[in-house]
């Protein structure tokens, strides 16, 4: 069996989860040590609301930590 076979039976998804979360928790912390408190709220209130909306499954963690980032980097910059 080649390595190219093997490749195409493996799940990257827990990979790709890993990398957004890795990227939710780092983006938050960096809010948190250089102040940017409003820009930190809404990255936090975003993934408490779309978590509670999805009824705390693990589908909806995922959905809350896609929508926390996606508004973490959108929202807090259109104030400026």
């Amino acid at each position: 069996m080649n390595i190219l076979g093997a490749l195409g039976h493996m799940d990257f998804m827990p990979l790709f989860y890993g990398i957004l979360m890795f990227l939710g928790i780092w983006s938050m912390y960096h809010k948190l040590t250089h102040g940017h408190w409003l820009r930190l709220f809404i990255e936090a209130g975003v993934f408490t609301f779309v978590f509670i909306l999805h009824g705390g499954t693990m589908t909806g963690g995922f959905s809350a930590m896609i929508a926390a980032l996606l508004a973490g980097l959108i929202l807090g910059r259109k104030r400026r």
